[in-house]
Order: structure tokens, then sequence, then C-alpha cells
């Protein structure tokens, strides 16, 4: 019996002191006491809360959300609501794999090149035709670029961001653009960006190009504020119309001065 408990705690004492690679064989630090290794297309699922009222600790009478817990720091899990990886400091639940030294307030993607053509015609009595183009305008975040980020917000798409954060936001917008109008009357083509939050038109920011016969290039900046609450998606809408016998054709965004950024100011 002697001998038994003695093999157990040895082997107990083995198994406190071990070290643990799950993916591999020799374990890359000393210091290791578990670790998972990848080699091809192999990845660790965290565990998955809908929301934060699902997060460990969740508390909605306290003034932060929840309770204090420091046994349970460092604990990790995925926020299916925010779309967020985060990890419980002791105290409550923030953000996990923020990028040091990078700004959170703030997302900026350039515009890239579309083309918008619109042709229309009347007569006394009204609008005879009006073939003009729409659509959504794309972006890309540039890698390697300090001008450039993508931490308030993603680009789930070449068209759409999703927001990160709730709250009141900045929206600026520059675009370069050239082409021409050519019209026989004073109103010229107007251009109008619409900034669509989750399929609704929340805010327009709109310009005329000249009348008669004209051929340019426009630099226009504008801004805009908006509530957004956390994964809110935005679009933003480029729409040409013509006036009565005109046509017009533009090539919108593709440069350095063409992006849109969203800064939270509250």
């Amino acid at each position: 019996m002697k001998k038994h408990l003695a093999l157990i705690s040895m082997l107990g004492f083995m198994l406190a002191n071990s070290q643990v690679v799950v993916g591999g064989s020799t374990p890359s630090s000393s210091h290791t006491q578990l670790e998972l290794q990848n080699s091809g297309q192999k990845v660790l699922i965290l565990p998955v809360a809908e929301n934060e009222t699902i997060l460990p600790k969740y508390n909605s009478s306290q003034p932060d959300k929840y309770d204090d817990d420091a046994t349970m720091e460092a604990m990790l899990m995925y926020n299916k609501a925010e779309s967020l990886a985060k990890v419980y400091d002791g105290t409550k639940w923030k953000q996990a794999f923020n990028a040091k030294d990078k700004s959170t307030m703030w997302t900026r993607a350039s515009i890239n090149n579309t083309n918008m053509t619109c042709l229309s015609t009347s007569d006394l009595f009204g609008q005879l035709l009006q073939l003009c183009s729409s659509a959504n305008l794309k972006f890309s975040v540039p890698t390697n670029s300090p001008q450039f980020s993508d931490y308030l917000s993603v680009v789930r798409n070449s068209e759409t961001f999703r927001i990160r954060q709730k709250g009141l936001y900045r929206i600026n917008f520059n675009v370069l653009f050239s082409g021409f109008t050519a019209g026989f009357d004073f109103n010229g083509a107007r251009i109008t960006v619409v900034v669509v939050v989750n399929g609704v038109e929340k805010a327009y920011m709109s310009g005329k190009a000249s009348p008669f016969i004209n051929v340019g290039t426009y630099l226009v900046s504008t801004d805009g504020v908006l509530f957004l609450d956390v994964n809110n998606d935005v679009t933003f809408r480029l729409v040409l119309d013509g006036s009565s016998w005109s046509i017009s054709s533009y090539n919108f965004g593709g440069t350095s001065e063409s992006s849109v950024s969203i800064e939270r100011i509250l």
C-alpha cells in the first residue's frame, strides 16, 4: 500500500511540474506550462458569449457592470454581439489584443476608383429620360501605412464599415473626382453622397458640377455627425443626377487625396 501511495505521489509531482505541448513535441520556452503550437491550418477557438450579459461576473448593479474577482484575471472570451475578443482584468471585461500605440478613436480608409455616368433629357412638360448610375463607394485600408487604420471599425467588405464602439461620430469625407458635364441649362449635374446606416439613409453630402460644357478635376471635403451603435453597418452611396438635356461622366477616388475617416467624438 505504501508503495502505491509513493508511486501516486511521484506521478502527481511529475504532472504538476511537466510541460504540456499540443500540436508539437518540444516546448519553445522553459517557462511554458501549456503551449499550443500551430503548423498548417489549425486554430484555437475561444469560449463564446452571445452578449455582455453572458460574460462571467456580469452584474448590472455594478457601476462598471462587473463584479471584481482577482482570481479570474486573464480569462478570455469572444463576445459575439460586439465581434470582439474580451479579456477580464480582475475587475471588468475589456477588448483584448489592442494594438499598442495605435489610435482606437478613429478609422480611415481610402476611396477606390468608381465611375459614374448620367444622361438626361426633357421637354416643356418635364423630364423624358434619365439614365443615371448610382453605387456604393468602395474602400480599402492600405497595408503598412501609418496614415490609415482599422481599429475603431472594420471594413467588412469593400463597401461596408462595421462599427465596434457605440458613440457620437464625426464623418469626414474627402474625394478627388474628375470628368465632364455637357448641358443646356443652368443647373448642371448634382452629385450626392448618402451615408447609409443598416440600410437606412441618415445623412447627405451634396454639390453641383458646373453647367454647360465643363471639364475639370475637383477636390471636395465635407463633415457630418451621426450617432452609431455597436455592429452598425455604414456604407456611402454615390448618386449622380443630371439636369435637362445633359450628359455627365465622372471618376471618383483612386487617389491619395480620396479618403473617408470616421472619428468617435463622444
